[in-house]
């Protein structure tokens, strides 16, 4: 019978889900350790301790965004609201948004942590503000949606839990549709 190892990954990952669960706090390594079903002393190959831990966890939900891949060559060529449409469709596909609730909890403890959460906000919000100033917005119209945009994505599924994958489908396109209308 060997013995069980698990990767940088598999810690991170269950980390990950018991942050979104219990919030920060429930991030344990004996805890993490045994639902994993392996000894404590594993934690140690991988991380020098808690705190090593915390910023491999913030490192890795930076990750996630970049994770699914959008097609570069046809997210280049699409125009502006066709590039918000695939954003919308990649955020939901992969349920990038997942663990941002968890990460922004623990930002409101942690000044740290509030450093990389806005710094991820600002990057989010300057990608999304480049493609409505490119569909024409500008001023208070500009951030008005950008804002909405990006909230929405944040939190859709966290608050609307009940709705189905063809659901915030149409949703999605009839909200984007609305956030590009001049008229609005």
């Amino acid at each position: 019978m060997g013995i069980k190892r698990c990767s940088k990954q598999d810690w991170l990952d269950l980390a990950l889900e018991m942050l979104s669960v219990g919030g920060i706090e429930a991030v344990r390594v004996e805890r993490i350790a045994d639902k994993l079903g392996i000894a404590k002393s594993g934690f140690y190959y991988h991380f020098r301790d808690r705190t090593d831990l915390h910023s491999a966890l913030l490192d890795h939900w930076l990750q996630l965004d970049v994770a699914p891949h959008l097609d570069e060559k046809q997210f280049s060529q699409a125009s502006p609201v066709e590039r918000l449409a695939m954003v919308s469709d990649v955020v939901d596909r992969a349920d990038l948004s997942k663990y941002d609730n968890a990460i922004r909890q623990w930002a409101r403890l942690d000044p740290k942590v509030r450093k990389v959460w806005q710094k991820e906000m600002d990057y989010r919000l300057e990608r999304i503000r480049d493609l409505f100033r490119k569909v024409g917005f500008e001023g208070d119209q500009l951030e008005m949606r950008v804002r909405t945009f990006v909230a929405y994505h944040t939190s859709e599924r966290e608050l609307f839990s009940e709705l189905s994958a063809k659901d915030r489908a149409k949703f999605r396109a009839l909200r984007l549709k609305l956030l590009v209308s001049p008229e609005t």
